[in-house]
């Protein structure tokens, strides 16, 4: 209860200083808005008597100036009202302008001066507004003396507290009742009925619908200790002027609002309508990319691998221009706090954008020139692996480990980027593996033997078939690369592992001595493996 009671007073504080500050004083004491509208000759000053404005002086007289007729006023109808508390305040024409009396005794003067010219005041208006505040210091005043009238008041502001203090005790109660119910009977039920396919629980769904409660709860807490005030402070006479600028703050605030949202609907209905334009565009370049990128529509520049950015582009484009389109519909579009954040936060998006352009212009370079496409097989630096993903800012590429890994599309650019899918025929991605072989084994020999290998390993295709090259006839061997077109390019390294095994195999099987990595000098016997140990333990023979 006690942190409700603090968010309570808080909030309220905080909205009546908010409301305090953008509004006027209510009914005839205007007199605060009309002294910042006050003549360029002299400041204007107000006279107060019991926290009410009586009116605003912006002249002197003779050698008084604003403020001292303002103070003297003061003092004439305190010491006036204390004299004759039953009497009647009048107006009189003189040769000074306007005599405020009390029962033919003059409280102050009212001159054409003192007229607020700018807020369209006259001087007849003036007097009558300053009659009748005076009439409502008359009524305070007696009040305040009158001990009937005080004991009212009393009994009344302590009921008043009372039932505020019940309110909130029972605004405590119910707001755990019904956290108790709801996580129970609604984040419970969610939970389980749609927990499995938006990962939602049961807790995130409490702290959600606690912090609704919580809002309506301070929300009521708010109202009621609104209320509480204005009758407390309107039942004690010297106050009573503070509960009625306290309403009028809040209820000019609430017409000031209402009256916003009023006449803010004819340029919020256009803003939608602009909204629902876009967004069926939107959906157009969906539908119609989509079948881009699905095969079934061929749009000249724009295919497959395409389709997909160019559709998003497309989307931020629409939508771009929508929403600049609705912001003169905004309501406070024309306000200098809404053009003061329009213009921080263009000055944060220029000062963080220049990294942002880079990776995208770098994106539109890979997509549209067409460098790589999704599903090839490709080495980029160090990197190795199939493109699974091509954004506007990153690339994304999955390896031979299982390695997810996104690289930059700025640094993309910059690199060479080995492409083994491109130009294979079939699909294939070609690979090689190389071997050395003395002069003296016939190189027809050892083509044989490589393309028998190759047709032993799985995974190897048959179109486009293997072939031998002689790449280099060194001082001591001839080097022969073996060039491959592997199935699948994700079993690339377990396939030459495979093929590795099986040349060894085979030259093993053949009597071939492999010379590589280096020869030296010709040894007694051959360098190769007897059949019977061509599988020593712990290896197993193959079947």
């Amino acid at each position: 209860m006690k942190q409700t009671l603090t968010q309570i007073v808080f909030f309220f504080l905080l909205g009546c200083g908010l409301a305090q500050a953008a509004t006027t004083d209510a009914g005839g004491a205007n007199a605060a808005a009309a002294s910042a509208t006050a003549s360029a000759s002299e400041e204007a000053h107000a006279a107060k008597v019991f926290n009410r404005v009586v009116t605003t002086f912006r002249t002197g007289i003779g050698g008084y100036t604003a403020q001292d007729r303002a103070n003297s006023a003061e003092l004439r109808i305190q010491r006036l009202l204390a004299e004759r508390p039953h009497g009647k305040f009048t107006s009189e024409p003189s040769e000074l302008g306007i005599a405020i009396k009390l029962d033919g005794k003059l409280a102050f003067y009212l001159r054409d001066a003192d007229v607020d010219t700018l807020a369209n005041e006259t001087l007849e208006q003036r007097t009558k507004d300053a009659l009748a505040a005076l009439e409502e210091i008359r009524q305070d005043q007696l009040a305040l003396s009158d001990p009937k009238e005080l004991a009212r008041s009393i009994a009344i502001s302590l009921l008043a507290t009372l039932v505020f203090v019940l309110l909130l005790k029972g605004l405590s109660k119910a707001r755990r009742w019904t956290l108790v119910r709801t996580r129970r009977y609604i984040a419970r039920p969610i939970a389980r009925s749609t927990g499995k396919y938006t990962g939602t629980n049961v807790r995130s769904l409490a702290t959600m619908l606690r912090m609704v409660v919580n809002s309506i709860v301070t929300l009521i807490g708010l109202v009621g200790l609104h209320s509480w005030l204005s009758v407390v402070l309107y039942e004690i006479p010297y106050t009573r002027a503070w509960s009625e600028e306290l309403n009028s703050a809040l209820f000019g605030f609430l017409e000031h609002a209402l009256m916003a949202m009023l006449n803010a609907i004819p340029n919020l209905l256009i803003a939608c309508f602009i909204l629902l334009v876009a967004r069926y565009i939107s959906r157009f370049i969906h539908f119609v990319f989509g079948r881009v990128e699905r095969g079934e529509l061929h749009l000249g520049m724009f295919d497959r691998d395409t389709a997909s950015t160019t559709r998003r582009l497309l989307s931020f484009v629409v939508w771009l221009f929508a929403f600049a389109m609705i912001y003169p519909y905004l309501p406070g579009a024309d306000t200098e706090a809404f053009k003061g954040l329009s213009v921080m936060v263009g000055l944060m998006v220029s000062l963080g954008a220049s990294g942002i352009v880079g990776q995208f212009a770098s994106g539109m370079i890979i997509i549209y020139s067409r460098a790589l496409k999704v599903g090839e097989y490709v080495q980029i630096g160090e990197v190795e692996g199939t493109v699974v993903q091509i954004g506007l800012f990153a690339t994304k590429i999955h390896t031979n480990l299982r390695e997810e890994i996104s690289i930059p599309n700025a640094g993309l650019v910059g690199q060479n980027v080995k492409n083994f899918s491109r130009l294979a025929s079939g699909g294939g991605v070609i690979t090689t593996i190389s071997v050395t072989i003395g002069y003296d084994t016939p190189w027809r020999q050892v083509e044989a033997m490589l393309l028998e290998a190759a047709h032993a390993t799985r995974g190897i295709r048959r179109t486009p078939r293997p072939v031998v090259y002689q790449t280099a006839l060194s001082d001591w061997y001839v080097e022969y690369q073996l060039r491959i077109a592997v199935d699948e390019p994700r079993r690339k390294f377990e396939i030459i592992n495979e093929l590795n095994g099986k040349v060894q195999d085979t030259f093993n099987h053949y009597g071939v001595q492999i010379m590589s990595p280096h020869y030296i000098a010709d040894p007694e016997q051959e360098k190769i493996v007897p059949e019977p140990l061509r599988a020593p333990a712990p290896a197993k023979p193959e079947a």
